[in-house]
């Protein structure tokens, strides 16, 4: 976290502006957003669990309201007269029963059949019944082989039985008591699918239904759904529980109760689409709040960052104020403040300079009268003769090229020079060099001979080749090290290049040579100097990669000197 906070810190004001308003203006959308599509969500989830909820409802009403027809049908058998009468009558003949049973049993148990396709049979079990007359009739023992007696309650209420497999059907069956004794018993067979068929038409477009019965055994599966979503345990109501959304209620007559589920995902798709409709809107937003924020932070911040530039460029030297501003503010305020304390430092820096100039000049002066030149070159002349004598042509070499060094330095105490004399210089003393490196570079001259009668101050090549050699080609492990002195012109300008293919450095080092944050002198005072006769335009331009080498070019305006 500290890290993170650092790194804000380090940040240009423009990006921290840039980024406290965006999230200024990003936070609320996403939090409006965030809570509007989840409302949206759970609104369109809530309708679809609803819409599921009342489909159900109809259908079980629907179910209910057919269980409650076929239970009073039931007890509107049961507390018939005449079935009563067939109950608990002795017949006292075999025909006399079966007269009852057509006249009177058939009629009553066949007729609903006419009006409801869904009966299939309605039977009534009598204990004075001892001959099963069709499918009306039938002694009371046979319905203790129905897989439904075992679990008859004890009451006279309706009570309903499911049979699955390959022989469905519902049973509605009440019993007939004498006291607590069971006399008969009433069982009206339902057929299956068209009993449930306004449950099972629900199973469609990736829904299913399930009902399990009182004891809460399945009597009832079935869905239509795709591959992905279908159940892997159809038959586990917890399953669905836990994987669906669904809806359940119980029917009050049967007892049974009904589930109606749907896949989750299928629910909230139509609520995904209107949310991912949302999102271009979203994503307009957003595009709109970075455009602002950018635009917004770049008009407040353009004049600061302006100023710092300018700030920056005097660090590195330059003394010209480029940014200006007439606005009112803190920043114009500062802008125009800035200015004006910019030109007293220069109103002083010239004088300072013009004072160290004189200075200079007086130092020069000073030293060139201390040394005699007539008895420096008579000096040098004796040593070269005497390694003549002594068969030294080294150090005869040495001495001439010495000579002719320090002859063109001083140059009769005069600060410019030409071209030429500055080469005749630079060849003198690489030649000590070469001579002190045992020949181990090799010296490149590519030299405008338009140029030689140039004028130029004495003494800005020398410490360009000294530097180039000492941490250029001193600094290589390079098998082959080149030099290359160039002299060259245009219409204005003349061009002074010393460029090296030894150790080269860094792209900041490079910009920081002939400044004031450079720890070498030499470089950085010819510099000055050019900067100072010439101009700011003017001056040491360094170009350099690590690895390959440097190139540091003068460029001074073009005078022909008189001969």
């Amino acid at each position: 976290m500290k890290k993170i906070i650092r790194k804000f810190r380090d940040l240009k004001y423009r990006y921290k502006l840039t980024i406290l308003m965006i999230a200024a203006g990003l936070i609320p959308v996403m939090i409006v957003s965030i809570y509007m599509q989840t409302g949206t969500l759970k609104m369109l989830r809530g309708n679809e669990e609803n819409n599921l909820k009342d489909t159900l409802d109809q259908t079980v009403n629907t179910l209910d309201n057919q269980a409650e027809i076929y239970g009073n049908l039931i007890n509107y058998l049961s507390y018939s007269q005449d079935l009563r009468k067939i109950i608990d009558t002795e017949f006292t003949s075999d025909y006399e029963a079966y007269l009852e049973y057509t006249e009177v049993a058939d009629p009553l148990l066949t007729m609903p059949q006419i009006y409801h396709k869904e009966i299939q049979k309605i039977t009534l079990y009598a204990e004075n019944i001892k001959v099963k007359h069709g499918n009306t009739l039938a002694p009371l023992d046979s319905a203790e082989k129905e897989f439904w007696y075992p679990d008859l309650k004890s009451t006279e209420k309706v009570q309903w039985f499911v049979k699955r497999g390959s022989k469905r059907k519902i049973i509605a069956s009440r019993k007939f008591f004498d006291h607590e004794k069971i006399t008969a018993v009433l069982a009206v067979t339902l057929d299956y699918n068209r009993m449930l068929e306004p449950f099972s038409s629900l199973s469609k477009d990736n829904t299913g239904g399930t009902i399990c019965d009182q004891h809460g055994d399945i009597v009832y599966s079935s869905y239509s759904m795709s591959e992905e979503y279908r159940p892997a345990r159809a038959e586990s109501v917890d399953y669905i529980k836990s994987h669906y959304s669904y809806s359940t209620r119980e029917m009050e007559d049967t007892g049974w109760k009904f589930y109606l589920y749907r896949p989750t995902k299928v629910m909230t798709e139509s609520a995904n689409h209107l949310v991912e409709r949302n999102f271009p809107i979203l994503a307009i937003c957003i595009l709109l709040i970075l455009l602002l924020g950018y635009w917004a932070s770049r008009g407040m911040v353009g004049r600061l960052e302006r100023l710092t530039e300018n700030i920056n460029r005097i660090n590195l030297g330059s003394r010209e104020v480029t940014v200006s501003s007439d606005s009112k503010d803190e920043v114009g305020v500062l802008i125009r403040s800035f200015r004006r304390m910019m030109n007293e430092i220069n109103k002083l820096i010239s004088e300072v300079y013009e004072s160290k100039i004189a200075l200079q000049k007086t130092e020069m002066k000073a030293l060139q009268a201390q040394i005699n030149p007539h008895f420096l070159y008579n000096s040098l002349s004796i040593i070269n003769w005497k390694a003549i004598e002594a068969d030294e042509p080294e150090i005869s070499q040495v001495t001439l090229a010495l000579s002719t060094f320090y002859r063109t330095s001083l140059n009769r105490g005069e600060t410019m020079t030409t071209v030429e004399n500055e080469l005749s210089n630079i060849r003198a003393y690489l030649d000590i060099q070469l001579i002190m490196h045992d020949d181990n570079f090799k010296t490149t001259w590519d030299v405008d001979n338009d140029s030689k009668d140039c004028e130029v101050p004495k003494l800005i090549l020398q410490p360009l080749v000294e530097n180039a050699i000492e941490h250029g080609l001193d600094a290589s492990e390079k098998e082959e090290r080149n030099l290359l002195i160039c002299i060259s012109q245009d219409e204005k300008t003349l061009y002074l290049s010393v460029c090296d293919n030894g150790f080269g450095m860094e792209r900041e080092k490079a910009e920081q040579i002939v400044t004031y944050h450079s720890k070498g002198y030499g470089v950085r005072n010819v510099n000055d100097r050019l900067v100072l006769l010439y101009g700011e335009k003017y001056g040491l331009h360094v170009r350099s990669k690590e690895g390959e080498g440097t190139c540091v070019q003068i460029r001074i305006p073009k005078n022909k000197g008189e001969k």
